[in-house]
């Protein structure tokens, strides 16, 4: 892995971190942007100049991936999505006069469709989470599967996040994806989970206390929720689930019983594109 050569790409990626992405995207950006200066250094001995940069280069460091490297497309792709948010970030700071990147495009892909969990394997995982004894473990699993929260977004609940009444309730996510506040409805049997752990959680009326937490204090990794999904999977006997396959079983669910709702699936998922979304109305789901 090669050096971020020059301050100005340090500050770029500080500036991707004060706009709220994610800190997976931002090493993900960092080391497209490695990646491009380190080839740019050997195709010209000599260090890297934004300013110096043609739509030419691009095309060329696109062509070495495809050819040489023989690097997946998705992975392409992003590091070409990358390069394009540096250099619209270089022009702004008169580091570059336009934007090499546009001219060049990013790399078809065949169409991408999500995999929830069949109706019948959901049914397995949930039933083996609900006789396993675990409140806490079913809870997690109705949420997860009801809501189509990400895995963060579950790990950082409170319990003042919750409002459970009889006849309706709602979870709050305080800070999603990219900063955004959303409130998601939740069915009955997503609240009577919840109260069934509430029943025995020792700070349920604290509402500042984290909503999970275990033997050893607060769930806060997502090694934590992987592990109990692998865990009541194969009680259920069926192929663990990530978090994410049940946050695309919501979707999918969710389209099926209203299936001209692309906007309010978006405002569930937390997602500011019906773009974003689309994904689910491909055929074959």
């Amino acid at each position: 892995m090669g050096e971020m050569p020059g301050e100005f790409l340090e500050q770029w990626v500080e500036s991707l971190e004060r706009s709220g992405r994610s800190a997976h995207t931002v090493a993900a950006y960092r080391r497209a942007l490695i990646h491009f200066t380190d080839w740019n250094r050997r195709a010209y001995d000599t260090a890297f100049d934004p300013a110096a940069i043609m739509p030419r280069d691009v095309r060329d460091w696109k062509a070495h991936q495809q050819t040489v490297e023989k690097a997946a497309p998705a992975t392409i792709n992003q590091r070409l999505v990358a390069l394009s948010r540096f250099f619209a970030w270089a022009v702004d700071h008169d580091l570059a006069a336009d934007d090499p990147t546009a001219e060049v495009a990013v790399l078809r892909l065949p169409a991408r469709q999500p995999k929830g969990l069949p109706d019948r394997d959901l049914r397995k995982l949930l039933r083996a989470a609900k006789v396993s004894g675990s409140a806490r473990d079913y809870a997690i699993i109705e949420i997860l599967a009801g809501t189509g929260l990400r895995v963060g977004e579950l790990l950082s609940l409170r319990v003042g996040d919750l409002e459970l009444h009889e006849r309706s309730g709602s979870v709050t996510v305080r800070q999603g994806k990219g900063g955004n506040f959303r409130a998601i409805p939740l069915t009955l049997d997503v609240r009577k989970a919840l109260e069934g752990y509430l029943a025995g959680y020792a700070n349920a009326v604290d509402p500042d206390a984290p909503l999970w937490a275990g033997l050893h204090g607060e769930l806060s990794h997502r090694s934590s929720v992987l592990r109990i999904l692998a865990r009541v999977a194969q009680q259920a006997g069926i192929d663990a689930p990530g978090p994410h396959v049940l946050r695309h079983t919501f979707a999918t669910r969710y389209l099926a019983a209203n299936p001209d709702d692309l906007r309010g699936l978006a405002a569930l998922l937390g997602h500011a594109s019906l773009n974003t979304v689309m994904i689910y109305t491909e055929p074959g789901l």
